[in-house]
């Protein structure tokens, strides 16, 4: 029972680690997309390269994330899931108009509508987490 009720408390844990490394990266890869209207954004990587390194990353583990939280109740990793989420949606929609980002959005369109997809199945799973508290 004891050992129970740790591997629970390190699971929660984990995830909420996890969820906060992932914002993390997102938020660094949105920021380095917005800023490399030039080429290069503050981290001198291209978007391309940006989305390799940072943003697929934070999408393994947001998902990561709630897998370790499954059943566990944590509003950081569910607030962050769903923040992850909104973040990714809205910026893959919000990135063309802008300029940025039209390799992934012209010539790889079903990549691009993907991850928007992905940041909808983020805010699905974070509010399904929501459901079941």
């Amino acid at each position: 029972m004891m050992t129970e009720q740790i591997n629970l408390k390190q699971r929660k844990s984990i995830s909420e680690v996890l969820a906060v490394a992932a914002i993390t990266l997102l938020i660094i890869d949105t920021v380095n997309t917005f800023t490399s209207q030039d080429g290069n954004g503050f981290l001198y990587l291209t978007d391309r390269q940006s989305g390799i390194y940072l943003g697929l990353p934070s999408i393994f583990l947001f998902f990561v994330s709630f897998g370790f939280g499954f059943r566990q109740k944590t509003r950081i990793t569910t607030s962050l899931i769903i923040a992850g989420g909104v973040l990714l949606a809205v910026t893959k929609i919000i990135e063309p108009t802008l300029g940025l980002n039209l390799y992934l959005a012209i010539a790889l369109p079903y990549v691009y509508i993907s991850l928007i997809a992905i940041g909808f199945i983020l805010l699905g799973l974070g509010l399904w987490r929501l459901k079941i508290k």
